[in-house]
């Protein structure tokens, strides 16, 4: 069975560090690193830093995975590879969660401004409250976590952007691209987002407007963040192989 460790960074980790409070043997570092796929400084103290190497650098708050057994993990990625469209997909929801579908709905009264920030729980047409779950239970939190301002979310005072500081200001090209850089940081502080890319902006009047690219785990990273999650190891996975795996009892 495979086991990972999470590991939360916090100030004053260095990579060696945590091999010898993880592992016990500081010489592991250089395996720990290639493990999650960082590369020098490994980790770094704020957001700005990791973003000149996002994909390959860490810094406070984000997650490092420590494999504690000598399992086959090859093989059984593998094998949820060869599995059906909907079990990685269940495998992807797992990883991504499952919230409340609070998405405000458009409304043919009141300023978009107003009533973009008005989230509104709804009803699933069966009687009970509508959810969210993988891909877009992300896109739905990467919305809110660009809506709520910095410093207003009561013991999250990290959570949240500072895009709110642009409104009323002049929609110039500097501006907008202050705004960009802002959307950009604020997705990237999300733990499940892999990789952020600003497709462009346009300016017009008093509108801005911009497009970004967000790139989330991929199939290999949500099965081991699953594992890495759950007390028994990859029992979610046990109805997901087909009869003939020799792995599944």
């Amino acid at each position: 069975m495979v086991q990972f460790k999470k590991h939360v960074i916090s100030y004053g980790d260095t990579i060696q560090s945590i091999a010898q409070d993880e592992l016990g043997d500081m010489t592991q570092w250089v395996a720990l690193a290639q493990f999650n796929n960082l590369r020098h400084p490994y980790i770094v103290d704020t957001v700005e830093e990791k973003l000149k190497n996002p994909d390959h650098l860490m810094t406070i708050g984000d997650t490092l995975l420590i494999k504690v057994d000598n399992d086959a993990t090859g093989d059984l990625i593998m094998n949820l590879s060869n599995a059906t469209t909907y079990d990685q997909e269940e495998i992807m929801a797992l990883a991504l969660g499952k919230d409340l579908d609070i998405l405000p709905l458009p409304h043919n009264i009141g300023s978009p401004g107003y009533d973009s920030q008005v989230l509104e729980m709804k009803g699933d047409g069966k009687g009970g409250i509508a959810t969210k779950r993988g891909i877009e239970n992300l896109k739905q939190s990467l919305y809110i976590r660009l809506i709520t301002p910095q410093g207003s979310y009561v013991g999250h005072p990290l959570y949240g952007s500072r895009v709110d500081m642009y409104l009323g200001m002049k929609n110039t090209e500097d501006n907008a691209m202050l705004i960009d850089l802002e959307i950009e940081r604020t997705l990237r502080t999300d733990g499940r987002v892999k990789n952020v890319v600003c497709n462009g902006h346009t300016v017009s009047g008093n509108t801005y407007t911009a497009s970004f690219t967000v790139t989330s785990y991929s199939l290999q990273e949500a099965f081991q963040f699953v594992v890495s999650s759950i007390n028994n190891g990859p029992l979610v996975l046990t109805d997901n192989f087909v009869p003939t795996n020799p792995l599944v009892s």
